[in-house]
């Protein structure tokens, strides 16, 4: 095996976390193989002479794992004579010379398999597909890491996590992992499949004649491109499944749509600053639950609605993030003096079943003046900020929204904030609600403002 160069720095380093990351097709997954191989066949030798390791191969279903992790461990182990796989056990035995290694195909699909997991004594673990699981996997994985062999057997000579994955989800958190990676972690990004650093080609959908020509030869590269360039061809440059999965960045999920696809443009709507109008109330629009996000904002003389900060909460009540992050934001030097309105969702009204109070009771509790928007009904707040991004004003939007202040409403109105598929295909009639990412939260807040 000889891996191509962003996975050789892959395999060669020695942080405790490794990602690799690029497009589809890209050799990420033989990369994995080979490397837990590897370091297989490095352990220190127990006193009766035998390499022992376990390893947990986890992917988010079983299904998934037979399909392509064990499909190619059989083909470059099986296939070989060194290694057998145990269906009772859901286990690859690595068996040839001095290596006794255990991997063992976990799913996460259930709680019994997350239980399954915590119990394992592990030398290291191979994350396939990575994106797919909760990033909160991490911290249960790292704990049965390090544990084999033990006693009689020794120590580990390596243990560690190594994880392989296309691009995720601008902004989700494996994006934001990826982008803050800790100290004992690496990130290495492969170059996407249609530049000319393109990885694997010499391997991708050849054919008889061209498999023959040596490594690199133009036309054994050429027939490999076009491998992404069918996908290009299929889906366009500009489709969120080709930005991932080909050209290897950051992107929005494709299984859906852009809520406001057609009308709102990064270009026109989004700008570097936003100033504040005198004498012009602020519009606080305000989601309720434990991601109670707030959006400040301003109408000016012109009719133009200006969004000039976003004030995120997440798994927080209301009332400590009134007190905690919204009112502090409030008194600053910013916006001290301007007076203020908030409007929320209608559903606040209901009074609290151990409380009699509602969600705007407490604002106004907390000397907030705040009214429910006039509809929760999707279709007329969809239409409302529609109206707005289709208008322009002096040449100019209509809806303004700051960049600085506000990243996770430019991002979901670039894409984060979507239309899901159904299981036939076609688009659902209301966005995704309560989104991993939290597009959601702070897209009401717009639509109640909108309103």
């Amino acid at each position: 095996f000889t891996a191509p160069p962003t996975l050789a720095r892959f395999m060669k380093s020695e942080a405790y976390g490794r990602v690799a990351a690029g497009p589809v097709g890209s050799g990420k997954t033989t990369a994995c193989l080979i490397e837990l191989l590897r370091r297989s066949v490095m352990q220190k030798p127990a006193p009766d002479g035998y390499r022992y390791t376990r390893h947990a191969v986890v992917r988010q279903t079983l299904q998934s794992l037979k399909a392509t992790v064990l499909k190619d461990c059989e083909t470059w182990l099986c296939s070989r004579g060194l290694a057998q796989w145990k269906i009772s056990e859901s286990c690859l035995h690595v068996l040839f010379d001095d290596v006794r290694s255990e991997w063992i195909f976990l799913p996460l699909e259930d709680a019994a398999d997350q239980a399954r997991l915590l119990s394992m004594q592990l030398t290291g673990a191979w994350l396939s597909e990575c994106i797919e699981m909760d990033l909160d996997i991490l911290g249960p994985v790292s704990g049965r890491l390090g544990r084999y062999p033990s006693g009689a057997r020794g120590n580990p000579t390596w243990h560690g996590i190594i994880a392989d994955t296309n691009m995720p989800v601008d902004m989700s958190p494996w994006a934001n992992f990826f982008t803050n990676i800790p100290a004992d972690w690496q990130f290495f990004h492969q170059p996407s499949g249609m530049s000319p650093e393109a990885e694997n080609l010499n391997f991708l959908v050849q054919t008889d004649q061209t498999i023959s020509l040596p490594i690199d030869h133009p036309v054994r590269l050429a027939q490999g491109r076009l491998y992404y360039k069918r996908f290009t061809e299929m889906y366009g440059n500009d489709s969120d499944w080709v930005k991932r999965y080909v050209f290897s960045e950051y992107g929005d999920d494709p299984s859906g749509a852009a809520v406001f696809k057609n009308t709102f443009k990064p270009n026109f709507h989004i700008v570097n600053e936003t100033l504040l109008i005198p004498g012009y109330p602020l519009i606080i629009g305000q989601d309720f639950g434990r991601n109670p996000w707030s959006l400040i904002c301003q109408s000016d003389h012109m009719g133009r609605l200006i969004v000039h900060e976003e004030v995120p909460a997440t798994n927080i009540g209301l009332e400590r993030h009134v007190q905690e992050n919204l009112k502090p934001r409030l008194l600053s030097d910013r916006y001290l003096g301007f007076k203020i309105a908030i409007v929320g969702d209608p559903s606040g009204v209901a009074k609290g079943s151990i409380a009699e109070e509602s969600c705007f009771d407490a604002l106004k509790r907390m000397g907030l003046p705040a009214f429910p928007a006039p509809t929760n009904d999707i279709e007329p707040r969809l239409r409302a900020v529609e109206a707005l991004l289709g208008r322009q004003t002096n040449g100019g939007p209509t809806l303004l929204i700051n960049r600085s202040g506000c990243p996770w409403l430019c991002r979901a109105m670039s894409g984060g904030y979507r239309f899901t598929k159904t299981k036939q295909g076609g688009l659902r009639t209301v966005p995704e609600k309560n989104d991993k990412e939290g597009f959601s939260h702070i897209a009401d807040d717009l639509q109640y403002v909108s309103l």
